[in-house]
């Protein structure tokens, strides 16, 4: 059975909570590689308006999201096994995000302008390449979890939220901020255009 697209069948819809979630990382992943595949330098810098975000800024924006709610939040790491820190993008950019914005978590919620504008740019393969280590992580920690661990208290920032509730609403901003990515290119396209 599909479904109004043509795609997708009864038999291949997810069995449990973390499943379907698991789903949607997937989703999400191909929706971020067909969007920042190539993509040139000029578009991934586009930022219509100077209070806003950048195409590049909006993606390093929720990965930094999936990193810190699977890192400091699921597994109670320091901020030093964040992706961003453990694999060298803070060393090779020179750039530490720590203390900054909403309860310093450096993902950009709650940023000031002059604060985003610090963000380095980083191309489409380098945002590629965080992403896609982030979302190998969290992936990873999908796979050894069963629907009642995802209830329980994540363990790091103070263990209040289950692992449900720091995931649910990242994915879902996640997939919000694409349809931001893809305004944002069509406005870079008009003014192209003009």
């Amino acid at each position: 059975m599909t479904d109004e697209t043509g795609r997708g069948s009864a038999a291949a819809a997810p069995d449990t909570v973390v499943d379907l979630f698991a789903t949607w990382l997937d989703e999400l992943a191909g929706a971020v590689r067909h969007r920042f595949q190539d993509l040139p330098d000029d578009a991934v810098a586009y930022r219509p308006d100077p209070g806003g975000n950048s195409v590049g800024v909006t993606l390093w924006h929720f990965t930094r999201w999936l990193d810190l709610l699977t890192h400091q939040a699921w597994r109670a790491e320091p901020v030093s096994g964040e992706v961003w820190h453990r694999n060298g993008w803070a060393a090779r950019t020179g750039y530490d995000p720590t203390g900054l914005g909403f309860q310093g978590y450096g993902v950009v919620t709650g940023f000031t302008v002059e604060e985003v504008d610090a963000v380095p740019f980083l191309t489409s393969s380098q945002l590629l390449a965080y992403f896609s280590e982030v979302t190998d992580s969290l992936r990873a920690e999908l796979r050894g979890l069963t629907t009642g661990q995802l209830h329980e208290p994540a363990p790091g920032l103070g263990g209040q939220r289950s692992r449900y509730s720091w995931l649910a609403p990242v994915l879902q901003g996640s997939f919000g901020h694409i349809g931001e990515i893809d305004a944002l290119l069509a406005m870079r396209t008009r003014r192209m255009a003009d």
